[in-house]
């Protein structure tokens, strides 16, 4: 091995082989079809995410399948994904006001985080997130990382 590139191009080759292997491959996240949740469900999921990080120049988290990510990591770990489809519920019962929830607290602010938080992994995890919005092409050594510019969320 030359290169560090070459290095994480083998290790890529290794897991997509062992996934493979062990048939696990069409329950990566960035499959496009629902694994846990109704399609009730991901309709209200797909409006959550694009409530966080909606369409503008660049793609909004649906559009980038963040709300099929969330669909995934609750797949994954079941007791993650009881509890979404829980707070699932309480969504579609006192309905979608973002701004209202950040500032609350107990459920409705823990349920505000937990969405917030699986969105933004979801979306920045995706080609739309990382090379689309953030124009990241994994050739740019960073020494340092000053966070988000934007002043709203400072």
């Amino acid at each position: 091995m030359n290169t560090r590139r070459e290095l994480i191009q083998i290790g890529a080759a290794i897991a997509v082989t062992a996934q493979e292997h062990h048939g696990a491959a069409d329950e990566l996240p960035g499959k496009k079809t629902a694994r846990f949740f109704k399609p009730a469900e991901m309709e209200l999921l797909a409006k959550i995410v694009d409530a966080f990080i909606p369409p503008s120049d660049t793609p909004g988290a649906s559009a980038a399948g963040a709300h099929f990510y969330i669909d995934w990591q609750a797949r994954a770990n079941k007791r993650l994904g009881e509890r979404l489809r829980r707070d699932l519920a309480w969504v579609r019962k006192n309905g979608l006001e973002l701004a209202a929830w950040h500032k609350s607290t107990g459920e409705p602010k823990r349920v505000f985080t937990t969405f917030k938080d699986l969105t933004i992994e979801g979306y920045y995890g995706t080609r739309e997130g990382l090379h689309v919005e953030l124009g990241w092409n994994a050739n740019t050594f960073l020494r340092e990382y000053h966070g988000c510019t934007h002043k709203e969320h400072a």
